[in-house]
């Protein structure tokens, strides 16, 4: 008997790629990558959940010709997309396999796995895990801090190190968000030396705002700048201590998975939509921001009276379990080194995955 035809959908979200590729190797099945490459209004634009290709600029992608494969493995909105495209190709042979909830179709999903942070109805289809399938290979750590030597090794101890993220429907990444968590580092009074790096998520005014509060003697490397190049994972090396927004899930269980002391820095509570729309409409940044903070607490409270959630992820849930399991606290507690790292339970995934394969049809 030949062995399945796996294929791996994969897109141009790092953290997402990682994440399957996680899965399938703890799996132990042979796949072939496919790689998606969207068409540029497609980058930030949620399209509706179907089975398409239109938002996909196939002259860049990798060919989506039969044979079609036995199993796809693939995660996030857009690459779910293309799976549930091909399984139509296929005639419905093609069985699917998604990491995170589906915002549609989920029947049409195989297997479902489900970090324990989502909220979603209970399926016969879902895999519930803890963390999300994520960290970083330690040898890859090791590399890259050789790498950065010259630059971090001579900073004076401990070395904070402080990795941001962006905003988020719910919950806003701004100046003075940015501000007050520096202000709390600076408070730590226990000398050493401060390190900042910005993401690609990160809004441009929030690293101006970051670059102009620095302390004397604070490095930044931001995300933005033309030819930048990123030293995230070598600071996962060189690093004594974190600071992550709480906004980044992937940073957050990377640390964590590492075994660092870590502190999450909470976002604040604002809408974007609304805090979007009344800057348009010309209201002061600080005003805006508090009227949407405002709108997102009372959407908060009203929502889930009529049956429905603000978001599918629950960030303050998996804050919370962090902080319950010791791989974390909360920014201005002690820093306290973990008694061991999380677990991982892709080898659990995996066998559900391989156990669908090997399901009858």
């Amino acid at each position: 008997m030949s062995p399945p035809r796996i294929w791996l959908l994969t897109g141009a979200k790092q953290g997402d790629n990682a994440q399957a590729e996680r899965l399938i190797e703890a799996a132990g099945l042979p796949f072939e990558r496919r790689r998606i490459v969207l068409k540029s209004a497609y980058d930030l634009a949620k399209p509706r959940v179907r089975a398409s290709l239109h938002h996909v600029d196939l002259s860049a992608s990798d060919a989506l010709t039969p044979p079609w494969p036995d199993l796809i493995l693939t995660i996030g909105r857009r690459m779910a997309m293309v799976a549930l495209w091909i399984k139509e190709q296929s005639q419905g042979w093609t069985r699917l396999a998604l990491i995170g909830p589906p915002k549609r179709e989920a029947d049409q999903f195989d297997l479902i796995v489900l970090p324990f942070h989502y909220r979603t109805a209970p399926r016969p289809n879902v895999q519930r895990i803890g963390l999300p399938l994520l960290g970083i290979d330690p040898r890859r750590v090791a590399a890259e801090k050789e790498r950065w030597h010259s630059l971090f090794a001579g900073l004076p101890r401990p070395l904070t190190v402080l990795l941001c993220g962006g905003s988020l429907a719910t919950h806003s990444f701004d100046p003075e968000t940015a501000r007050g968590i520096l202000k709390t580092i600076a408070g730590f009074g226990d000398g050493g030396s401060l390190t900042v790096t910005t993401s690609r998520r990160t809004p441009k005014e929030t690293a101006e705002a970051i670059a102009q509060a620095l302390p004397a003697g604070a490095g930044l490397h931001r995300w933005d700048q033309p030819q930048a190049v990123n030293p995230y994972v070598g600071l996962l090396g060189f690093g004594d201590r974190f600071v992550v927004t709480g906004d980044s899930v992937s940073m957050l269980v990377e640390v964590a998975r590492l075994g660092k002391p870590l502190a999450i820095a909470p976002l604040r509570t604002a809408n974007r939509t609304a805090n979007s729309a009344l800057k348009r409409l010309g209201l002061p940044a600080a005003t805006a921001i508090t009227v949407a903070g405002g709108i997102q607490k009372a959407l908060d409270s009203l929502l889930p009276l009529v049956g429905l959630e603000a978001s599918t992820r629950d960030f303050a849930l998996l804050h919370e379990f962090m902080f319950q399991k010791g791989w974390a606290v909360p920014l201005g507690e002690p820093f306290k080194m973990p008694s061991e790292p999380p677990g991982d339970d892709a080898a659990i995934a995996g066998q559900r995955l391989r156990a669908m394969l090997e399901k009858p049809r």
